[in-house]
């Protein structure tokens, strides 16, 4: 089906970075201009739960968070997850056959019913009927799509506000946001993780260099089109247990969601394309480890990302000093498990708790949810690095007749990375358990990246607090349970899912459709 290769770009050259050189966009062709007291546009985010099973049982739970796109004329409504560690805008197509585009509740865009839709080429070149357009194909950390190109109207954010009310409510806007950008329309989607979650897409936060084009880059056109407050935007994400909607800031960033001053850091290697920083040193407990004492540790900053990534080989010795005899706790993020800090390089330390970075069920002996591969380059890229250190398989061992009292463990939201030079080794992904604790911002100018505490209620309760109490099943736990309970059938099968989810994107090449 493709014939002719035109870019096939390395993860570890610019790790997904085409530079193609694409017409300016065309600020006269944009649909609105800010006003002079702009103010941040909110977008809000729905947390999804995928329960992942191990031997007929709930042993974890995949999350994501994602908000609502309007395209085109008349408006297509899709949910996309917002990603800080992928490039450009990827929504499923109605011409997609893959089992992920076919499942029931999958929204498909379709050009064919849209007015403004028009087919282009990566340099943003019309596709006239009857013409051979382009094909991309990007591989992320879990799953692979296939798409081609598509300049279309996009608006951020629904017509219906869902917006609380306080003193600081005018401080922000929740109008939606539109402007006429280039997007990659998915013809083929890999059924991992897209099938499992409730989301349609993919909308790419990353820096100009893990875009097609500038043309491609969601942020970069809002700026450039006038529309931004500030070249800056916001992410709140938070586990909804106590009613917090998670959100995101296009604009600036929303005062209600920050408890402390911002504290910056400078983005390194920023021409990768990742919001990613320097880290100085990591503490377990006040010890400080080995892994980043020659000076080499950076963290990428993914929205995308469900686990805290760890560079193989320490992601052994992370887990061992994480871990914890579960005793009789039904919710380990009240275990009393030592203090993770990551002292960032100008001085910010990022502070974790066990309810920060540990799962939340106890897991019985013998059984694991994680990924056997973690993150690490696809196809033959994967070939090159498959003799990095600590590139152990984990399986899940099969049900034994043992009469032994079961024991049970609390296991860190941890993932290994493999990725080599020049975005590895030593790579940390900061994923969700670093993004509930702090707000982060992210300065598309300046190539900086705030963190702040997050005015969220977990942020309430003091640590020393949790530590030993019970805890209580989910409700998703309970939910589930109470049905089964409640049906007359056969054993159900469940698909065994890997638990963790990465949209960092990590290989991109473009390729002419024959």
């Amino acid at each position: 089906m493709l014939s002719t290769m035109l870019r096939a770009i390395w993860p570890w050259t610019l790790l997904g970075a085409v530079q193609v050189q694409a017409e300016h966009v065309d600020l006269a062709s944009m649909l609105q201009k800010a006003p002079l007291q702009a103010k941040p546009h909110i977008i809000g985010l729905r947390r999804e739960s995928v329960p992942v099973y191990r031997r007929g049982k709930i042993a974890s739970f995949k999350t994501s968070y994602s908000g609502v796109l309007q395209l085109g004329v008349p408006k297509q409504e899709l949910r996309v997850v917002f990603d800080t560690g992928s490039g450009n805008l990827v929504l499923p197509a109605a011409e997609c056959k893959s089992e992920a585009c076919l499942m029931p509740h999958r929204k498909l865009y379709s050009q064919r019913l849209s007015n403004t839709s028009v087919p282009i080429n990566s340099d943003g070149s019309r596709v006239h009927p009857n013409e051979l357009g382009e094909q991309v194909t990007i591989g992320f950390g879990t799953g692979e799509i296939t798409g081609e190109f598509a300049k279309e109207r996009v608006c951020f954010g629904s017509d219906a506000r869902n917006a609380s009310v306080d003193a600081l409510q005018d401080a922000v806007d929740y109008n939606p946001l539109c402007v006429e950008m280039s997007i990659i329309v998915a013809v083929e989607m890999s059924s991992q993780p897209f099938k499992s979650f409730q989301f349609d897409g993919i909308l790419g936060l990353g820096l100009p260099g893990l875009t097609m084009s500038r043309n491609f880059s969601t942020f970069d056109v809002i700026v450039h089109s006038g529309l931004a407050a500030q070249p800056r935007f916001g992410v709140f994400l938070c586990d909804g247990e106590f009613g917090e909607q998670s959100e995101v800031s296009f604009g600036g960033f929303d005062p209600r969601r920050i408890m402390e001053p911002i504290s910056w850091s400078q983005v390194a290697m920023e021409e990768l394309g990742y919001w990613q920083v320097r880290i100085r040193s990591i503490r377990i407990n006040g010890e400080v480890l080995e892994v980043c004492m020659d000076g080499t540790c950076r963290g990428v900053l993914d929205t995308g990302t469900s686990h805290l990534g760890i560079p193989a080989p320490y992601n052994k010795d992370f887990e061992k000093r994480l871990q914890m005899d579960a005793g009789d706790l039904l919710d380990c993020r009240n275990a009393d498990a030592p203090m993770l800090e990551i002292e960032l390089l100008e001085g910010k330390v990022i502070t974790l708790y066990p309810f920060n970075y540990m799962r939340r069920l106890p897991l019985r002996d013998g059984v694991t949810v994680g990924s056997t591969e973690g993150v690490r380059p696809k196809g033959d890229a994967a070939a090159k690095v498959a003799g990095v250190a600590g590139d152990q398989q984990l399986e899940v061992l099969p049900e034994s007749p043992s009469v032994e009292p079961v024991t049970r463990h609390c296991s860190p939201r941890l993932m290994s990375v493999k990725l080599p030079e020049p975005l590895g080794p030593k790579l940390f992904i900061l994923g969700e358990p670093v993004l509930h604790r702090y707000y982060t911002v992210y300065d598309w100018q300046e190539k900086k990246v705030g963190f702040g505490l997050a005015k969220s209620q977990r942020n309430r309760v003091d640590p020393a607090e949790l530590r030993g109490q019970r805890g209580q099943l989910p409700q998703e736990v309970d939910m589930l349970l109470m049905q089964k309970s409640m049906t007359l059938a056969a054993r159900e099968e469940h698909e065994e899912l890997e638990e963790t989810s990465v949209f960092l994107q990590v290989q991109i090449s473009v390729a002419l459709h024959v």
